[in-house]
């Protein structure tokens, strides 16, 4: 998979003033880490002779030891076949230089330079600067240098991470999806919390990924401290990141270290602010070889790891849930709001969207009619926590049966209501969202749609039923997200609300459209028909928010979902997936008014009603 390109940072010993003691830290890690089979190893800037080592940066001696040095590393380069990025002192015209050294396969291929530190005299980093002799490997590269590696297209910028706000903008113009910066910075108390505040921000404004690595493990430490750190971030996510904190018992000096971990060339694309037709300068040849994932891919992508962020996410999310329906209610005001209650997840998210915004309309909750409609599929525990519920939020309640109705319609079409096929399930939600209607058209209200993104995607709702409404405020959560919203919202209320909606958050998920079975308890359940709604929504998310091949979908899956779901199901469950999404697309096409109040939705995934599944499926026609 060329779409996937294994970065590792490393971050050697130094010793001031000793090229040879540094090459052999690079080498020791060079050789660390070539089973991983990194595509690029990324050292830190001035890695075979620290700032540290003052005077002697400009010495001639120290800089012959310096590309001594940098040959050996080239030499093992042949054994290690990744992209060695690596900093040291040069000799140009002259003139002792602080530059970066790009090495693959035996070969230096560029040199760029460096410049921020006033005992070495720096060059313009805006313009290449060439030596007398007119070889490859005398020649300074700009910084706007672009390398290939794969899908990946790269540039280098040694600067201080402080700096990297001044220089971004145009190397973002390029058409880079990452920025790769080795650099060497004294420590402060705050200096590692704020660069990664930093890289993160800019990561995620400029929608590309940066890597740096700051040298310093083992360096004096007078008149300044320094330590190594190195982080990886990739569209505003934190991938990976580690300080150089360990101490190795035998020296008692800070340990070099280096980790590796993946940058996903699809994700760069879709989250790319800048585009550029410019080729890349030098293209790397891609390492072979490299087993597994080195990223971590979670169950749930929607939402962020760190669980405080979550919940602040939660909170925002149905901020804007209720935000929205406000601000409908208010232009076009109809300030009465009709919606179903079954007991079911989405209407019970649905109804706490609705009693949150008439308290901030300073309106009765009786303003609210919650009608429920049971059906010959209604158990006795979704029937009585709507009741239940609708009583305890003081809503005005409406109970409707749709039997009789249902039916006479079925006597009227000649339908055998014996046959539980899709009239017998559909004419019940058409019935439903009938008596929605026609009850807001009686007091001029809004009807409110609880449909969820996961059941718009799958196509599972009944067009013309379920399917319409007046707006709806569930469309951008999936159903994994409107479980974890409601468990969320229950610290909210007192203990008889919060245990109606823990008993809703336990019930199966279920449309109750076929008849119970003969104890009372829900037959059809959703998750023994579709699959596991978490494996479609994990699949909906990496589709919509990064536009993932199938193939790639699957492979993702089977990692995040190892240890729950057998590989043959994945595929299985993907294959429905993708059968359904493009089968339900004409229910999406004529879909009620809502908000995109989230980064991923399903107004940003344009196709025909008509459009074909084939392509995709095909490209998992070879898997087992």
């Amino acid at each position: 998979m060329n779409s996937v390109v294994r970065l590792c940072c490393c971050v050697n010993r130094v010793s001031s003033g000793n090229p040879q003691f540094c090459r052999d830290s690079i080498t020791d890690l060079l050789d660390e880490t070539k089973e991983l089979c990194a595509d690029i190893s990324l050292f830190p800037r001035l890695s075979l002779c620290p700032p540290s080592s003052g005077a002697l940066l400009q010495s001639a001696a120290v800089s012959e030891l310096c590309e001594d040095a940098l040959d050996q590393i080239r030499v093992a380069s042949l054994q290690n076949r990744s992209c060695i990025i690596v900093g040291l002192t040069k000799r140009f015209c002259g003139r002792t230089m602080d530059v970066i050294a790009v090495i693959q396969n035996g070969e230096v291929l560029a040199f760029l330079p460096a410049s921020g530190y006033q005992t070495i005299g720096g060059v313009d980093s805006t313009e290449g600067y060439y030596s007398t002799q007119n070889s490859e490997h005398t020649r300074l590269y700009g910084w706007d240098t672009v390398f290939c590696c794969g899908d990946l297209k790269f540039c280098i910028c040694p600067c201080p991470v402080n700096d990297l706000p001044l220089h971004l903008p145009r190397l973002a113009k390029t058409g880079c999806q990452a920025v790769l910066v080795p650099c060497y910075e004294p420590v402060y108390a705050e200096s590692v919390q704020k660069e990664l505040n930093l890289i993160k921000s800019l990561s995620e404004s400029f929608g590309i990924a940066i890597a740096f690595v700051r040298g310093g493990q083992g360096d004096t430490s007078c008149p300044l401290a320094f330590q190594g750190h190195a982080a990886i971030c990739e569209c505003g996510e934190m991938l990976m990141h580690h300080t150089g904190q360990t101490i190795d018992q035998h020296t008692h000096a800070l340990e070099s270290f280096s980790f590796c971990c993946d940058l996903d060339c699809d994700i760069l694309n879709a989250c790319q602010r800048f585009s550029s037709a410019q080729q890349p300068d030098f293209i790397l040849e891609e390492v072979l070889g490299k087993k597994g994932l080195l990223r971590q891919v979670r169950e749930d992508p929607f939402l962020p790891l760190d669980d405080a962020a979550a919940q602040n996410y939660l909170e925002t999310l149905f901020t804007l849930q209720v935000q929205s329906l406000v601000a409908r209610i208010t232009n076009t005001g109809l300030n009465r709001l009709v919606l179903g209650v079954s007991g079911g997840l989405d209407s019970t998210l649905a109804l706490l969207v609705c009693h949150q915004a008439l308290q901030q309309l300073d309106l009765p909750f009786e303003n609210l009619i919650a009608v429920t409609m049971p059906g010959f599929g209604t158990s006795d525990r979704t029937y009585y926590n709507a009741l239940s519920l609708i009583a305890a939020l003081g809503a005005q309640n409406r109970d409707i049966s749709i039997k009789a109705s249902v039916l006479q319609h079925f006597g009227d079409i000649g339908h055998d209501p014996s046959v539980h096929d899709v009239t017998y399930e559909n004419a019940q939600a058409r019935e439903r969202t009938q008596i929605l209607m026609d009850i807001a058209n009686s007091c001029r209200g809004l009807v409110v749609g609880t449909g969820d993104m996961s059941e718009d995607a799958l196509g599972w709702c009944t067009f013309g039923g379920d399917h319409l409404a007046s707006y709806n405020v569930n469309v951008c959560l999936t159903k994994t997200m409107i479980r974890k919203m409601t468990t969320f919202l229950c610290s909210r209320f007192d203990e008889q609300i919060g245990s109606i909606l823990r008993d809703i958050v336990d019930t199966p998920v279920s449309p109750e459209l076929l008849p119970p079975d003969k104890s009372g308890h829900i037959q059809q359940k959703t998750e023994d028909i579709l699959g596991s709604y978490r494996l479609h929504d994990f699949f909906l998310y990496y589709l919509l928010r990064y536009n993932f091949p199938p193939r790639k979908l699957y492979y993702y899956a089977c990692i995040a979902f190892s240890e729950e779901f057998s590989a043959s199901y994945i595929l299985e469950k993907l294959k429905v997936f993708l059968s359904r999404f493009f089968a339900g697309q004409f229910k999406r096409s004529c879909s009620p008014d809502s908000a995109d109040i989230a980064e991923v939705c399903l107004s940003r995934y344009p196709i025909p009603s008509d459009c074909s599944p084939q392509a995709l499926l095909s490209d998992l026609s070879d898997i087992q």
